[in-house]
């Protein structure tokens, strides 16, 4: 075959992939009026992808693997694309990980004490597990956690007071639960994860102040599972529909809880009724729960994590204000503002494991108001 034959034969390959892919985008739409008459529409290779991941993920290729590495039983995990994920728990802790364990136990000192300084009675920061470190028996064998790793060195330089180590309570229940604590195709824990999580976060909380009332031992029982289709990491590998998973339900579920959600700054209601699930909000939320055990003021800067936690959350403080960690503590964040504008009686930070080694950890509080507070206690002496 003479060079012209082939350069026929690529050109007429090559025009009938471009009609092929238009063709199966087309075939795919319910009715002529979903057709978008736009080139990300007809060239659109979803499909393509998606029919790539129904056959590899069997043998446990994963199409994403940045995003989604594929474990034993049905289990996907976070890849290394989001903050290192895997990496960082494979590995023993670096110097450079000790070395910034420390620098986020100094900010963390420096920040209660600050906050003591403008009547916060209590600062506390919980770290929700990674999937993996709670269910490794899931894994892939190359990516079991190393111990100890650049968490073990996390807690090793914030010490185990101010910075909250929920995994053993989590390690110890799933040996006794019915159900899993974790999803199996997202990143999150489910609700019944989530409410052992506050369960055990309250009983160390309780230590520091045992005046607080906190939610009876019937609010924590697994109440029903229900099978839900695939969730977030499914949905990476575009195969949300193809892969199921299981809801979990707790009788937290049947608190009479009566809340008003605001808009801190515009003091717009937002919601009034029962508990209403939200995302971690990027701007503060003010939630008002009129029935809840304890009428104190709680700051509470969160991420994904407190999602399913919320309602457990509002169910014991009376005024929870909620906004994205990031938020808080990011060059020019709104923490400091917030406690010296809202005064609040706690401030929580929920952050998940992987986020939790973030520099902006590492950040002091404002300088006028940590030597205020080291006065204080100077003077207390």
């Amino acid at each position: 075959m003479n060079m012209r034959h082939r350069a026929v034969l690529f050109l007429v390959a090559l025009l009938a992939s471009l009609l092929i892919v238009p063709m199966v985008n087309i075939s795919r739409v319910k009715n002529i009026e979903s057709i978008k008459w736009e080139k990300s529409f007809f060239f659109n290779m979803d499909f393509a992808s998606k029919f790539a991941a129904k056959l590899l993920y069997p043998v446990g290729i994963s199409t994403n693997p940045r995003r989604v590495v594929i474990g034993h039983d049905g289990w996907l995990f976070l890849g290394d694309e989001f903050e290192s994920t895997l990496s960082a728990s494979r590995h023993p802790p670096a110097p450079g990980d000790v070395e910034l364990a420390k620098q986020i136990g100094v900010a963390a000192a420096a920040w209660d004490t600050y906050l003591a300084s403008k009547g916060v009675q209590l600062f506390r920061v919980m770290i929700g597990p990674n999937k993996g470190s709670i269910y490794p028996e899931h894994l892939p064998h190359w990516a079991q956690p190393a111990s100890p790793n650049a968490t073990d060195a996390l807690f090793a330089g914030t010490g185990n007071v101010l910075y909250v180590d929920l995994r053993a309570p989590l390690l110890e229940a799933k040996a006794h639960q019915q159900a899993d604590l974790y999803f199996k195709t997202d990143t999150h824990w489910n609700d019944l994860g989530s409410a052992t999580a506050f369960r055990a976060f309250g009983q160390q909380v309780a230590a520091a102040a045992p005046e607080l009332r906190w939610p009876s031992s019937e609010v924590y029982r697994l109440k029903s599972t229900h099978p839900v289709g695939g969730k977030d990491l499914a949905n990476f590998l575009r195969l949300s529909e193809h892969l199921s998973d299981t809801r979990v339900a707790i009788h937290a579920e049947d608190l009479p809880l009566k809340t008003t959600q605001l808009d801190f700054d515009t003091h717009k209601v937002l919601h009034t009724g029962g508990h209403l699930p939200t995302v971690p909000p990027r701007k503060p939320v003010l939630v008002q729960s009129s029935n809840a055990l304890n009428h104190k003021k709680v700051l509470w800067l969160r991420d994904s994590f407190g999602d399913s936690m919320s309602l457990l959350m509002e169910a014991t403080f009376s005024d929870v204000l909620q906004l994205h960690w990031h938020e808080a503590i990011k060059p020019d964040g709104r923490l400091a503002q917030l406690v010296e504008s809202w005064r609040p009686d706690y401030v929580f930070f929920t952050v998940v494991e992987r986020d939790a080694r973030n520099g902006w950890f590492t950040v002091p509080p404002p300088a006028a108001g940590l030597h205020e507070g080291a006065a204080k206690n100077a003077q207390a002496r």
